[in-house]
Parts: C-alpha cells; structure tokens; sequence
C-alpha cells in the first residue's frame, strides 16, 4: 500500500490498510475475500450485507463499422450482446491512499485477475446491418418500428428522403460526410437521447425542449415537402415556404445545447476524456463542428430563406478553417457546469475523419441488391485479453454520526490491444481471404480497438457494478468494525 501526503488529522488510511489487508487474503476460509465476493455474492444478514455475484459484466452492442471494400461492396461489422467475464478472477493488486481533509480519504485500488474473457456475437456483411435512429424515432412518435425511416410521420419521411435520395445529401461529398458521420455516432445518439432523466439529466432537457419546438418542425416540414415536391417534378402550389427566423435558429441551438450536455455528462459518467478517441468525444466533436456550420451560415445570410437555398449549402458546406472559425468568435467545443447551460470552458475540435465518414455512408447507402443476396456471415467471438487490470478510484468519507463509507466513483481499464477471435470460420469459404482480412483489420485498426475499449469501460462503470464494488468495500468495513470512525487522538 502507498501512503501519499494529506491532511496531517486523518488517519483513514491505516483502517484502509487493514481493509485491503481482509479484501485481498485468499485464504480458503476467508469469505471476505473480493474474489470471493465477485464469484460466489456475500450474504450475512447480521450486519446487512447482501451482494450478488457479479462475475461478468454486460458491455451491450457495438453499432456497426465499415471496415474495407471487398467485391466492389462496402463490408461493415457488428457487435451484440457482448459481456466481459472473469472478474472472479480476482488475484491481487494494490492501494495508493490520500487523505484531502479530516473527513475524507481518496483511494485507488488496482485490481488484476487472472482470466479475463470478452465475447459475444458478431455479424459482417455487405451493409445496413444495424438499424436507424429514424426508425427508433418512429417508434417513439407511435407508428411501428421500421427500416429507412419508412414510417407514416412526415417528419420522419422527409429526413429519410433527403439523407437518402440521390438529389438530397447523397448528391455532395459533404453531404455523404454529414450522412456517414451521423452513422458512426448512430447508436451514440440513440442512447444518449434515450437515457433516463434520473440518470442523464440533461437527456430529459433536450427532450423536453425539443418537443416544445411545434411550431418551428411544422415551418421546417413545409418547407422540406414543397421542395421535395419540385425536386420530384412536380409543381407544388403557392410560393415556397422560407425558414430560418430568429426563434427556429434559436430553438435549434437549445436542443444543440442540451445534446451536447447529455453527451458530456454519459462521457463523464464513464470516465472519459474530451479528446479523440472515445465515442461520446467524437461526437461532441462532430456536433459543434456542424453546428458552426450552420452559425456560419446564419451570420453570412441573415434572415428568412427558400428551403432549396438552405439545403444547397448544408449539402455542400464543408469543415470551416481555424482562421474562419475565429474571425466568427467561436471557440470550440463547450464544456458546460455540471447540470447547468453555463459554459465553463473550450477544448479545440479535431478534424472529423472524412475518409471513414464516407465509408460508412457507402457502407449504408440504398443498394437495388439486397446485402443479403451476397454475403453475410454471422457467429459468435472471443477475445484472449492479456495483461487486464482495473483501477478503482473510491472516496472514502466520514458520515455525520461518525461512521466512515466508501464509494467506488469510478473505473479504468488497462488493457493491451484485444485479439478477437471470430468464430464460424468456415462461413467465409466463399471468399477466400476474406476471414485472414477481417480478423487482421480488427487487430490493427486503432479507431475499432479503442471503441472496443471505451464501451467496456463503459459497462464497467454502470450503476451495478460501481455499486457491488461500493457494497464489498462497505462490507470488509463492517466486518472489522471499522464503519464506526473514532477521531484521531
């Protein structure tokens, strides 16, 4: 155990040396033993302690990712049902241990195991193999779950046309990037919007917000209906309805707002940077660089406009320079008060990865062959971690009647790069080559193996498990008599 310098009254650290002296005994008969709790759950109903076993972790869905062309088809990859097992494991570890007032202590424990596994299903095929968020957003709005957006909503249908009609997004390469971008963060989006308020608050924020915005989807609506209509040939009636006035532009920029706070506070839940490389940080990044878009747009063109004028430019906008983004005082990517709208401070965008963009939209873009029709192959993987371990970070406090509480705040995994093993090998027969390529682009892309990564740092920082982990602590404290804190003398 290391004893770092604190508060010069707060003796914590020796009760937590003792602790970690109990927790991580594997003596045979030691049911204290976290190993042992992790595998087998503690129930001692004397002192109030009932924990489950917890041996495996459900790490959920990973959305598909376009991968490389094969046969002049875009093949993509997903990920279901994954967990991450053998957490009963357990073999060891260590405490770094910091007092940082009379009543508060500040421990680390690094926890290592001796097996950990990581599995679940796979599917690769030609494209489209997740669905849309259009289609979750159709559920949500009470028409049933469906495909491409191909539901009775106007909205919906008009959003599904443009993004995927030849003459809407798909007629730019901008626009396929804004497309292929909103596939990469699909899932992302679907899970940050659709987080419980008690949870996420900002998640109920921006829905609340954005259902208060009638007025301004009805205008938007119109507008997109009559310019479809000429974009079909035919010659809608009346003068084209414009958009673009003071409030639609403000009510966009509030759902924005309460997005990105969402975003920002599931990327904090799960103890990752604002930086490149994790999926909530990525798309925050592409957020606010669309959104400046539309800022740019704004400050340039005041006022109302023709739809067609709109969509021409949202379909050919590209990436504003740093220069550019200056000149407009906007400052990058806003990090928000926890729980509030005030920004705090900025952290510089990163370019948005355009080639990968593309890909995705090639991967998911309206094919006359179904996918189905040439490839697809689906099995289950496995993956032999190596060199796992877990960094715990758990505050221990001092309650109002003397009694000293852990909490575990938060996890990180340490990890060497995955090495996926898919199973079904002989369903790539029909392709030579094409198992030795997949396997090989899995091992050697860095942008898959980090998404890999953070969703199971993600899964290990759920409610459950930061609350079994809290639960063992708390228990070894109540076995040792320890729950009871005497000051210093």
């Amino acid at each position: 155990m290391t004893l770092l310098p604190g508060a010069g009254d707060n003796t914590d650290c020796d009760l937590v040396a003792r602790l970690w002296q109990l927790l991580s005994s594997d003596e045979p008969d030691n049911k204290w033993y976290l190993g042992s709790i992790i595998k087998n759950g503690l129930h001692v109903p004397a002192l109030g302690i009932d924990i489950p076993p917890f041996p495996d972790v459900a790490i959920g869905d990973i959305p598909e990712q376009t991968m490389f062309d094969w046969a002049a088809e875009h093949l993509g990859i997903a990920m279901s049902d994954t967990v991450l097992s053998g957490l009963d494991t357990f073999s060891g570890g260590n405490v770094v241990c910091q007092p940082v007032s009379g009543t508060e202590t500040d421990v680390t424990l690094t926890l290592q195991f001796a097996r950990i596994a990581f599995y679940g299903g796979y599917d690769v095929g030609a494209s489209g193999l997740t669905g849309c968020a259009l289609a979750y957003a159709a559920a949500q709005l009470g028409y049933p779950p469906s495909r491409a957006g191909d539901s009775a909503d106007p909205r919906l249908g008009l959003a599904t046309w443009y993004r995927d009609d030849p003459q809407g997004l798909g007629r730019t390469e901008n626009g396929k990037i804004l497309v292929g971008t909103y596939y990469l963060h699909e899932d992302t989006i679907d899970t940050v919007t659709t987080a419980p308020a008690s949870e996420v608050p900002a998640a109920g924020q921006y829905r609340q917000v954005l259902s208060q915005q009638k007025q301004s989807a009805e205008a938007v609506t119109a507008s997109t209906a009559y310019y479809q209509q000429q974009e079909s040939g035919e010659d809608p009636p009346g003068r084209p309805p414009v958009i673009g006035d003071r409030p639609q532009y403000d009510g966009g920029f509030k759902t924005y707002t309460y997005l990105n706070m969402a975003v920002q506070q599931m990327r904090e839940q799960a103890g990752l940077p604002l930086e490149p490389g994790n999926e909530f940080a990525d798309l925050q990044n592409a957020m606010m660089q669309f959104n400046d878009q539309v800022l740019a747009y704004q400050r340039d063109n005041p006022g109302e406009h023709d739809t067609r004028r709109i969509m021409d430019y949202v379909a050919a906008a590209g990436p504003l320079p740093d220069d550019r983004r200056a000149d407009l005082g906007l400052p990058g990517i806003p990090v928000h008060a926890p729980g509030s709208e005030e920004v705090v401070g900025h952290v510089q965008p990163w370019p948005i990865d355009r080639d990968r963009a593309l890909r995705a939209h090639a991967a998911r873009a309206p094919r006359v062959r179904a996918a189905d029709d040439w490839f697809h192959v689906r099995g289950e993987f496995t993956d032999r971690a190596q060199e796992l371990s877990l960094e715990v970070a758990a505050a221990f406090t001092a309650t109002s009647d003397n009694k000293l509480v852990a909490q575990a705040k938060s996890i990180t995994i340490k990890i060497g790069a995955l090495q996926i093993i898919l199973g079904n090998k002989g369903g790539f027969n029909s392709q030579p080559g094409l198992y030795d390529k997949v396997t090989d682009w899995i091992a050697n892309t860095p942008s898959f193996q980090d998404l890999l990564i953070s969703k199971l740092n993600a899964g290990l920082n759920s409610r459950a498990v930061l609350g079994h982990l809290s639960d063992a602590l708390n228990a070894g404290l109540k076995d040792l008599g320890l729950q009871e804190r005497h000051a210093a003398t």
